[in-house]
């Protein structure tokens, strides 16, 4: 399959929004919050009080792959349907 420079372009788009979460909560558990790492589904958070008081962390191996797999099914599919309506 050729890759065309829409591929590209939304393959970067997509990894901004990948990492956009993160750098907006980059400082968040100074404060209480908690910072998440993925986009659409959040992976992993690291921060804010949990019951014990302590600072809590949660990680999630299907939304790893999930996310993963959005991260580079979206651009093929744009890819695709942008080379099968250029015609």
């Amino acid at each position: 399959m050729k890759l065309s420079k829409v591929f590209w372009i939304a393959l970067i788009i997509m990894i901004i929004l990948f990492v956009l979460p993160t750098i907006f909560t980059w400082g968040a558990p100074a404060y209480d919050g908690s910072r998440t790492y993925g986009f659409p589904f959040t992976f992993y958070s690291f921060g804010g009080l949990c019951i014990s008081g302590e600072m809590c962390s949660s990680f999630s191996v299907l939304y790893l792959i999930i996310d993963l797999v959005l991260l580079i099914g979206l651009p093929l599919l744009v890819n695709y349907l942008f080379l099968k309506y250029k015609k």
